[in-house]
């Protein structure tokens, strides 16, 4: 019988007060560890995903796709490390560390990992 293998996730921070604080470094490493030899050459860690805001980190390695995807709310993407290839709103863009992309509701996207990169996504969605 084959071994499982054990999937670990981030748990999700409770959100309460006004302020709220995530190690993106820690959840990059991480993602980083758990993308290398992943057969989808992706992974993700959601760090809120209650109120208004969905926040997540993205790992692709080199070669990793996320397509036709669509937000249901304005978001924005940033390249925390590597370079990626996007195609968005029929336009092609590449971003690299420190680059933003901020889009509107609804318009979709390809992303394309030229080498492995770390992605941190937010999205708009009003009050949940």
């Amino acid at each position: 019988m084959a071994e499982k293998k054990k999937t670990t996730r981030t748990k999700l921070r409770p959100v309460e007060g006004q302020v709220h604080q995530f190690a993106v470094l820690a959840e990059m490493t991480g993602l980083l560890q758990r993308v290398r030899g992943n057969k989808s050459k992706r992974t993700a860690s959601s760090l809120l995903k209650t109120g208004p805001f969905r926040v997540n980190v993205v790992a692709l390695d080199e070669g990793g796709l996320l397509e036709d995807h669509a937000e249901d709310g304005p978001f924005t993407i940033q390249c925390l490390l590597g370079r990626i290839l996007l195609s968005v709103g029929g336009r092609e863009q590449r971003l690299t560390a420190g680059d933003l992309l901020v889009a509107d509701a609804g318009i979709a996207h390809d992303i394309r990992a030229d080498e492995a990169s770390v992605l941190l996504f937010t999205v708009a969605v009003g009050e949940a």
